[in-house]
């Protein structure tokens, strides 16, 4: 009997030892339990989430933001420069910023980078498109200011090149009359019929003088028309007439022509006004469109079908926002109260 026990103490003695060395082999592991690998609960049925049905619509994105996100959907264009003129080119436009950068705009696009020229101490303006444009992508502008009056021809991102060279004036306005390239500066207008883009314009022909200062030349087909400021304030005329005048306005923007319309930039009204005419003559009283909305509009231009679209030169003389400069798409109706904020 005594060895029987002995026996069976032995075997308990060998098989704890087995127990022992087979937890070592495998890693510890506790229990599962709350946060030690259990599933979490589940929640009450109140709470679940239903499933995804084929009519469900992802959430809206977020607007845009940032120190250039202007939350007024006619602004196209924000942080420029003052804009002191813009140019149609179909759908879209030119702007020319005073510093001499110019910019491709048109709605629902980030603008484009064109070129740049060097004002020398003056300042840009005046834009316009090659009457080639479509096949050249040529720009002029036109610098006045601290020397001779120049036209610049300049490709996108090329080196500008100085095509013409006139007397010294501070303000004028440029434009291509059925393809003869047109310039005004201080209270003259010239032509260059000579010139085919090519080389220098030279021997311009005097087409009139004694204008006032001219501020910008617009055109509608083969006529030519302008907007200018004299001791009888604004006006839009063509080169022999007066179209009307706005005595209490100190000084004026660019133009815009279409089909029985005339508009002029009134930069200090902050606003711009369009006339009615026919055959050349006012048919009513001015409307103003966008006045106290965005400052002080200056440059003036009709893109696609005879929309206005205006920039703006807060940075210079006016009260500017953070998004100032801007380009912007004007209603065609006339609306009052300051809505720049």
């Amino acid at each position: 009997m005594r060895s029987i026990s002995l026996l069976l103490a032995l075997v308990l003695v060998v098989s704890g030892c087995a127990r022992f060395d087979d937890r070592l082999d495998d890693p510890f592991t506790p229990a599962p339990g709350p946060g030690q690998g259990a599933p979490p609960p589940s929640p009450p049925p109140s709470s679940q989430m239903p499933p995804p049905t084929s009519g469900s619509q992802s959430p809206a994105p977020e607007p845009e933001t940032g120190p250039c996100v202007d939350p007024d959907p006619a602004v196209i264009a924000t942080c420029l420069e003052p804009a002191v003129s813009v140019a149609s080119i179909g759908d879209k436009a030119l702007v020319a910023e005073s510093t001499g950068g110019i910019k491709i705009v048109a709605p629902e696009t980030e603008p484009e980078e064109f070129g740049r020229v060097d004002p020398r101490g003056g300042r840009v303006a005046a834009v316009t498109p090659s009457p080639d444009y479509a096949e050249d992508r040529l720009v002029y502008l036109l610098v006045v200011g601290d020397g001779p009056t120049r036209v610049e021809r300049l490709a996108r991102g090329d080196t500008p090149r100085t095509v013409a060279e006139l007397p010294p004036a501070e303000s004028g306005g440029l434009a291509f009359v059925d393809k003869v390239l047109t310039v005004a500066a201080g209270d003259e207008l010239v032509r260059f019929p000579g010139f085919t883009g090519i080389g220098r314009a030279e021997n311009p022909e005097v087409l009139a003088t004694g204008l006032g200062r001219v501020t910008a030349v617009c055109t509608h087909a083969d006529e030519v028309f302008l907007s200018t400021v004299s001791d009888r304030g604004a006006a839009l005329r063509t080169p022999d007439r007066v179209v009307w005048t706005w005595p209490d306005q100190r000084q004026a923007g660019g133009c815009a022509a279409a089909e029985g319309t005339l508009s002029i930039a009134l930069p200090n009204a902050e606003r711009v006004d369009t006339v009615q005419t026919s055959g050349g003559a006012a048919t009513g009283q001015p409307e103003p469109l966008a006045e106290g909305e965005y400052g002080r509009l200056t440059g003036l231009t009709a893109i696609g079908d005879g929309i206005l679209l205006a920039g703006t030169t807060n940075k210079m003389g006016g009260t500017p926002v953070p998004t100032d400069d801007r380009a912007v798409i004007l209603p065609q109706s006339g609306g009052g109260g300051d809505a720049r904020m």
